[in-house]
């Protein structure tokens, strides 16, 4: 619109230009005749240059524009006698003044204008000092035409410029209106979308409390931030959710902190989906086919639809969880953690990481078994079901929380510039300064930087009475000791089964439990508590062997391939490995 105007400016001037030249040509002004000419063919050749280079030459174009205006006229006057003999042709400066506000602002306009009027206010002089060079001079009645002729094309060209300038900038205005009102539409349309998902997240993302010691707390603060009907709102891809449920007889408190992938949109949908699953599984551990289930099993179960339910998107949608039950009656918790931040035990002021390894990748990433050689040169299969357990005491508490936790521009004085958090013990240090309160750790994430993601903390607490604690530490084995030396192992199952309820955290209860099954040949809980065991220890020979041999047994042929396949893979030159190979070959 600028560059438009000043060619328009530039345009009218050269027109006006002749009208000039030829009257002084006409009056034998020669020399001031030369004048306007040069004009015309620097101001034609200007036109020319700008409009071969385009916008590139606009530049060149404008200097040259504000030099011919700015040096001509005074040498127009100079030529002609004075400022009284040159019709004040001197005041062709003054669109200069105009142009320069408009092309290069205020400031540089100040000094434009400032030496118009020096120039301006000399010209009263020049008559005396400069006399007539030419001899001639016009007639005075042409004098005052070309007066009036002066002063009408310059008032002329300068309200033409800004009578187009206006009017352009009208228009733009009107079509700003236009845009501004339609764009103010869609972001109606668009916080009502963004309410309406909110207002389905937020009932899945819910804390329901039970009596008992377990407790449970969350906080979650969604980086995306709208206003709906004057109340704000938000919504992310950071969810929480805990409820109660039985199994075996048990009560168990289970939890889940999730990260769905994505902003905005794209994260709430995934966190909706994630919600909606577990109510689902929560739903369905309320049947007694599913009440029978082991903890083990019942997370497995769950972490199985999870991942079915994010594989279906092909990759356009990953979530990263902490999802686990704890134990009312003996503190023991279960977990598995999905490329989510690591799990901090808080106990006695102090905060501590659980975990140093990462076992299972986010939901819907494919699940590929690798072999992985460690330093001691033993094999294991990466990125495998991994339950992890851990043996609460009275008044512990488990905090967990998304990346938003650690992924934080943290201030530097010395710099006064901000950097992206690496120093992984900065959450622990939130904990403990926090004394594990969830409000005061995140004051105290702000106080060292800006958040740059969603933040969602949750808090277990194990606040049981230690009068009331279950002190027993260890189980009774003796009589399970004498049962195995008489290979009484229908006894033996028995009572691995019962120290199981009371003992979950000892492990190889489990293992023994489950031989002793298939001993007596109980394979299908045999086969249960053989996979709880695994869970637990999916690289372990031992585990893979007894599930083998009880599939095989059992019939379930496609299952015992893998199992067997599995094993293949961490010890090829395992004896029992060639033996039970050939046994699945009977099988056919």
């Amino acid at each position: 619109m600028k560059r438009r105007s000043l060619v328009i400016l530039f345009g009218i001037t050269i027109l006006l230009v002749p009208i000039w030249s030829v009257t002084y040509w006409l009056y034998r002004l020669r020399l001031a005749a030369i004048v306007p000419v040069l004009y015309s063919v620097c101001g034609m050749l200007t036109l020319l240059y700008y409009r071969i280079k385009g916008p590139k030459g606009f530049s060149v174009f404008m200097t040259t524009c504000f030099g011919l205006y700015f040096i001509l006229p005074p040498i127009l006057q100079t030529v002609l006698g004075g400022f009284q003999n040159a019709s004040g042709v001197i005041l062709w400066m003054f669109p200069v003044v105009i142009a320069a506000f408009i092309y290069q602002g205020a400031r540089r306009a100040f000094y434009w204008g400032l030496g118009f009027m020096l120039t301006v206010a000399s010209s009263a002089f020049s008559p005396t000092l400069i006399g007539n060079p030419s001899g001639h001079r016009l007639p005075d009645q042409v004098i005052d035409i070309f007066y009036a002729l002066n002063i009408v094309s310059i008032g002329g060209i300068v309200s033409a410029t800004v009578y187009y300038l206006i009017t352009t900038i009208s228009q733009k205005s009107n079509q700003l209106t236009t845009a501004l009102g339609e764009i103010t539409k869609a972001k109606e349309m668009q916080e009502q979308d963004y309410f309406l998902i909110s207002y389905l997240s937020n009932p899945l993302s819910e804390i329901k409390t039970h009596d008992g010691p377990v407790k449970v707390e969350s906080l979650i603060e969604q980086r995306k931030k709208f206003e709906y009907k004057r109340r704000t709102h938000e919504i992310g891809g950071d969810i929480c959710i805990s409820d109660r449920i039985t199994l075996r007889g048990k009560k168990y408190t289970t939890f889940l902190n999730g990260d769905a992938m994505g902003k905005s949109l794209q994260g709430a949908a995934g966190a909706i989906i994630m919600g909606s699953a577990f109510r689902v599984c929560l739903a369905r551990a309320k049947s007694k086919q599913h009440q029978s289930q082991y903890p083990e099993q019942w997370i497995k179960s769950c972490y199985l639809d999870f991942q079915k339910i994010f594989e279906s998107f092909d990759g356009s949608m990953f979530m990263s969880i902490l999802f686990g039950l704890v134990d009312e009656e003996r503190g023991f918790l279960y977990f598995i953690n999905a490329e989510h931040p690591w799990t901090v035990l808080y106990r006695d002021g102090e905060a501590r990481y659980l975990e140093d390894e990462l076992y299972i990748r986010k939901l819907g990433m494919p699940t590929i078994d690798r072999v992985i050689q460690d330093p001691d040169d033993k094999y294991h299969i990466e990125n495998v079901f991994t339950l992890r357990t851990f043996l609460l005491k009275p008044g512990d508490s488990i905090i967990v929380g998304s990346d938003g936790r650690d992924d934080i521009f943290i201030k530097k004085p010395e710099t006064d510039m901000q950097e992206m958090n690496v120093d992984t013990e900065l959450f622990l240090k939130a904990v403990q300064n926090g004394n594990g309160n969830l409000n005061r750790i995140r004051e105290f994430l702000i106080t060292q930087g800006d958040l740059t993601d969603d933040l969602s903390l949750m808090r277990i607490i194990y606040d049981v009475d230690k009068k009331n604690f279950f002190n027993g530490s260890k189980p009774d084995i003796r009589e399970l000791k004498r049962a195995l030396e008489k290979r009484d192992f229908a006894k033996a199952a028995s009572i691995a089964e019962e120290q199981i309820r009371y003992f979950p955290d000892h492990d190889n209860l489990f293992l023994i439990a489950s031989i002793s099954n298939r001993k007596i040949n109980n394979l299908e809980t045999a086969a249960d508590l053989g996979e709880c065991y695994h869970f637990r220890y999916p690289n372990s020979r031992k585990s893979l062997i007894n599930l083998t041999k009880i599939y095989y047994l059992n019939g379930e042929v496609e299952r015992a391939k893998y199992l067997l396949k599995r094993l293949k893979m961490i010890d090829p030159s395992y004896g029992i490995v060639s033996e039970i190979d050939q046994k699945r070959r009977s099988f056919g």
